[in-house]
């Protein structure tokens, strides 16, 4: 997961009378349930307008496991907190974000006691609060809470963990394809590392490596806390390799 910053102007779509009022009956409705019939949905809250923000402001990424997909459209849409929960919050801007299917079959639709992490919350460090690590030459991803205390970010290394691992044996299979593409970028690093350090200095060989790890280890794309958490990246490389 990496920390993102969302557009904080709702979508057009997300902004219409009808929701508004929708949002209102159903507020009348959940406090008399017995008086009060229960108001239809104004329409789906998958519009293009918010895909489009989602190819923006999350690279075109599901916020869980930073796979790359071309684009947001390819993607579900994830409630942060479950509809089930908050029904309220069906249509609420800073609760939907982009997610992958198979993320999304696995992510619990119950929020556990403390919640999780939210990647768009200044006060939610998702980069600082979770540890990653891969392990088996990129076959095992790895999530620790930094703090044990912090049941946020325990629950949160928790769901990394079911969602890149599986939790038996059926999900562990749903998730090989996942693991599978992790350690491809794995080794494609790796191999370039070692392009990197044995091309000559000031050479155009060495400026045009130099500038493929950066792109592979860019925010924009895939697994970055991930890859950046490899030994080899982490000691052999300059920070400016980083955005």
């Amino acid at each position: 997961m990496i920390n993102i910053k969302r557009t904080q102007t709702i979508p057009a779509s997300l902004d219409r009378p009808e929701i508004k009022q929708y949002i209102q009956e159903l507020a009348a409705y959940l406090d008399d349930q017995q008086n009060r019939q229960k108001p239809k949905k104004p329409g789906s809250y998958r519009n293009s307008d918010i895909l489009e923000i989602f190819d923006s402001d999350f690279f075109a990424k599901c916020y869980l496991t930073e796979e790359k997909f071309p684009n947001s459209w390819v993607m579900e849409i994830d409630h942060f907190i479950p509809q089930n929960e908050r029904p309220d919050l069906l249509y609420e801007w800073t609760n939907l974000f982009p997610i992958s299917h198979i993320a999304n079959t696995l992510k619990p639709k119950k929020t556990p006691e403390g919640g999780y992490l939210n990647p768009c919350d200044n006060a939610d460090d998702v980069e600082r609060e979770i540890l990653y690590a891969l392990f088996e030459f990129g076959k095992r991803p790895s999530f620790v809470a930094k703090n044990p205390d912090n049941l946020k970010a325990v629950n949160t290394a928790k769901l990394l963990d079911t969602l890149h691992n599986g939790h038996n044996d059926n999900t562990e299979k749903k998730t090989e394809t996942l693991r599978h593409t992790i350690q491809k970028k794995f080794t494609d690093i790796m191999k370039t590392i070692n392009k990197w350090q044995n091309a000559k200095e000031n050479s155009q060989e060495k400026f045009q490596i130099e500038k493929k790890l950066k792109l592979l280890l860019s925010r924009k794309s895939s697994f970055c806390m991930l890859c950046r958490s490899m030994p080899a990246v982490r000691h052999n490389l300059p920070q400016n390799f980083f955005d």
